[in-house]
């Protein structure tokens, strides 16, 4: 038995299976919730929404974690925070962005005073179903 047979299984309908109850845990590179602060790019061609948990960390007092969802045309952008948690006080914005070619997802700080707030991210991405016409 593999580690990761330890951990993961087939489940039905082809879906992975955690098994043990285990999960995933998400650490890593984070970025600085600066102005303008590029999250996220992607090309319009091979998606057309994602889903993104959002981790924002200020400092032991003031965290906060954004559930949003992001879907793009070639001229049309929409982001909808659907679910969000503080500690104290929301720490960051998020918007998207879309040209003729990609979106990027961008963050920045709520106040200048919460600016270098580290936030990591994980996504889902949907391919898209359909070729782009231009």
């Amino acid at each position: 038995m593999s580690v990761l047979d330890k951990f993961l299984s087939e489940g039905l309908k082809n879906t992975i299976l955690l098994r043990n109850n285990s999960g995933f845990s998400h650490a890593g590179s984070y970025v600085t919730a600066e102005n303008n602060t590029l999250l996220d790019r992607w090309h319009l061609g091979d998606f057309s929404s994602v889903e993104y948990t959002i981790s924002a960390d200020y400092d032991s007092k003031n965290r906060e974690i954004l559930k949003c969802l992001v879907t793009a045309s070639l001229d049309k952008s929409n982001l909808k925070i659907y679910s969000r948690c503080a500690t104290n006080i929301d720490l960051v914005d998020v918007e998207a962005r879309v040209n003729n070619s990609y979106v990027d997802v961008l963050i920045q700080p709520k106040t200048p005073k919460l600016s270098k707030t580290k936030v990591i991210f994980t996504a889902q991405y949907f391919q898209a179903q359909n070729p782009l016409v231009l």
